[in-house]
């Protein structure tokens, strides 16, 4: 772990490239730096001057007499390899490069960038950026603004980084209209050294940091991004935009940080099996994070909905619907206690409608009530102003409600006039429920609450060991190799498949046309003839597989043909056998499976398979090694499920089946890791219920 204590709380500071030319980069950090009221010292470096905005300046770093924690570097490009050469000579450790040139523009700037990093890696030094916006610390010891941001940031709980430095500033121009406060930022730029892994750990020991919000572009290790992010989502948890989702966003982020996005599908399997929350919107971001700031998580997933108008009650009931948050069902006793405080008119089923001349004492005892009710853990409270005002009131009374039932998350939204916020700030400033003008971002929220609720019930994952025959797999493992052959055959992948326990028909090897019709006739007809070759990789694209082969005469018929093809092919000498294997009969729902290896990752693949996979696109992805929850969120994450129920003519396989067939493709991954591509497709599901995998296909390093 690297230790960036420093960084982010110096008693010292430098500013390198400070300047009294306003709107410069080098002015508007000495300005942020100063009217943060830091705890330190700060001095500026520039030869041109002697004092620059009341700060003491020197010519050179190696000028200042006092001992300096941090240094802000806001130079040209071509000189910061020399400033950072200075900063080591004094023994200065951590420095945060703001100027820009570096990998971002191209091959030039990526070998300026190397060279910093390899000296600062020789000498001990921390670097953040380049190409960064600086760093913020707003713990009342520290106050420490080191960014150029043209206002100061709002002091609230959360830890948020970013790779872009604009993103961040315009972020903390929001944060007052967001809701939230930060207590760090951190600004990465093109993390030549100091990367996101580093400041998650950074985070995960510093108390002021309850949360953390991060925009990444690309991931620089995935498998050590996994440990971490599993590690501290348990305490604390994080919220992540990817960007570069889309084709066109992944070239934009080569432009823009120098960084080439990694693969979409494997960050959504590290997100997921990792405990991260994936907010695709900055909106959804920052509102997540203020309902996250303001709520504790509910105990259940039961929600009530109170408003003054039908119309926002019947749509959040539909936006509840679209996330899967169930109505609470009140009680007899509920609704009797409601219609005892609220007018005849009003309805007392959930979502209840206080009516449009509810006043705030009506408000206050029906939220009351469905906050003591035991069927209720969620409050979602919704007002209009539409005849008298009474929306300050009812935020003082939610207040006052809040402190009376604090296990019980109130999110609210308030569809009222444009000065509620200013006047909210004053009338209640202690104010400390979520709130929202729209009911999709408030239950949007609440979703999010119920959904690391459920990640955290799951307590430690598990992944579990499974009876296989590895000795066996490694005896075809190492014939492969002493062949020269990186993808195995169809009977080579077969037999391993079968040593690591996979759902296959009977099957055998055939050198000949007898051995062939032996094979038959224990596995019964009909049969399925493969050809295996240790060079042909896509056996249909020379008729080599042939199906539903009823008696001995066709299969008779069926191999010679099978022989001729191969003679006209010139493949005789690559056989290395035929397949004989059982038809699966009744098998009309196709799943598929399979592993690529990403970088330092196997990602198993799941989903819809059959021939419209590649439009459908019904399939999400895991890293290996799978945990037993891994497997079945893999299961729930597509329509691939809705197949795997009873349908017409078939009935329900067993998911225990599905996720163990899941977890064994993971075991042989991890078992070997010189696999690169697995292909269990399809993965066949017949009348009975029954998984049945028919082909596979394995490709080594």
């Amino acid at each position: 772990m690297r230790d960036l204590t420093k960084m982010m709380h110096p008693k010292s500071i430098a500013i390198i490239g400070a300047s009294p030319k306003q709107s410069s980069v080098g002015n508007e950090l000495l300005k942020r730096a100063t009217e943060a009221h830091f705890n330190g010292q700060i001095f500026a470096v520039n030869p041109k001057y002697n004092e620059i905005e009341g700060v003491p300046c020197y010519p050179n770093i190696v000028n200042i007499p006092t001992p300096i924690d941090v240094a802000i570097i806001a130079t040209p490009a071509a000189t910061v390899l020399g400033v950072v050469k200075d900063c080591n000579s004094v023994n200065v450790k951590n420095v945060i490069i703001v100027s820009s040139g570096f990998k971002e523009i191209g091959e030039q700037g990526k070998i300026l960038q190397d060279e910093i990093v390899n000296f600062a890696n020789a000498n001990n030094i921390n670097v953040l950026g380049p190409n960064c916006l600086g760093v913020i610390n707003n713990a009342d010891d520290v106050n420490f603004n080191g960014c150029f941001a043209p206002i100061q940031a709002t002091k609230g709980k959360i830890g948020f980084a970013t790779q872009s430095g604009a993103l961040a500033s315009g972020i903390i121009n929001l944060l007052p209209t967001l809701k939230i406060g930060l207590a760090q930022m951190v600004s990465l730029g093109n993390q030549a050294q100091i990367n996101i892994l580093d400041i998650m750990e950074m985070w995960e020991q510093d108390k002021n940091v309850e949360q953390m919000l991060i925009y990444i572009e690309s991931i620089p290790d995935n498998a050590r991004f996994r440990e971490i992010a599993t590690r501290i989502s348990k305490k604390k948890p994080i919220l992540i935009i990817k960007a570069g989702r889309s084709e066109r966003g992944a070239k934009a982020s080569i432009s823009h940080t120098g960084s080439l996005a990694g693969d979409d599908t494997t960050a959504a399997g590290l997100f997921a099996s990792s405990g991260v929350i994936r907010e695709i919107y900055l909106r959804d971001l920052f509102n997540t994070a203020q309902v996250f700031s303001k709520c504790p998580l509910p105990k259940g997933d039961n929600l009530a909905i109170v408003t003054n108008a039908g119309g926002p009650g019947i749509l959040a009931t539909d936006t509840a619907n679209d996330y899967s948050i169930p109505l609470a069902n009140l009680s007899d006793e509920t609704k009797d206690k409601l219609r005892a405080v609220l007018p005849a008119q009003a309805s007392v089923a959930n979502p209840v409608d206080v009516i449009a001349s509810a006043t705030a004492e009506q408000y206050e005892a029906a939220t009351e009530i469905l906050l003591k009710a035991k069927e209720v853990d969620i409050l979602l409270v919704i007002y209009l102003y539409i005849a008298g005002r009474n929306d300050i009131e009812i935020s003082r009374h939610l207040e006052k409600l809040k402190a009376k039932y604090p296990n019980k998350p109130i999110v609210s939204v308030y569809m009222t006039t444009p000065d509620f916020d200013d006047l909210v700030k004053t009338e209640v400033p202690d104010l400390d429920i979520p709130t929202f003008n729209f009911m999709v971002d408030a239950i949007h929220g609440i979703s999010r609450l119920i959904e690391r609720k459920n990640y955290l019930a799951q307590g430690n994952k598990i992944t579990p060991i499974l009876p296989v025959n590895q000795k066996r797999a490694n005896e075809i493992f190492e014939n492969a190799k002493a062949q020269g052959i990186k993808q195995l055959t169809t009977m080579q992948s077969l037999q391993v498949f079968d040593a690591y326990g996979l759902p296959l028909p009977k099957f055998g090897i055939a050198q000949t046309l007898k051995e062939a019709k032996d094979i038959a006739d224990q596995i019964g007809y009909p049969v399925v003839l493969k050809l295996s070759s240790k060079t042909v990789t896509h056996k249909s694209d020379i008729g080599g597989v042939i199906t539903n082969i009823k008696s001995e005469e066709e299969l008779g018929f069926w191999w010679n043909r099978l022989v001729d093809r191969l003679n006209k092919a010139n493949l005789v000498e690559s056989l290395d056998g035929i397949v004989v294997m059982q038809q699966v009969s009744g098998a009309n729902r196709e799943l598929v499976a399979g592993i690529i290896k990403k970088g330092d990752t196997h990602q198993l693949m799941f989903g819809l398979g059959g021939i419209f996979v590649e439009a459908l696109k019904e399939i999400a992805f895991r890293p290996c090694p799978l945990t037993l929850q891994d497997a079945e969120n893999l299961i729930d994450a597509t329509k691939a499920k809705n197949i795997m129920g009873f349908v017409r003519g078939g009935m329900a396989t067993d998911l225990r089946i599905v996720a163990e067939t899941l977890l064994r493709l993971s075991q042989l991954v991890t078992d070997f890791p010189e696999i690169t591509e697995i292909d269990a497709n399809p993965l066949m599901i017949d009348d009975k219920g029954r998984l049945i995998c028919v082909d596979a296909r394995i490709v080594t390093e």
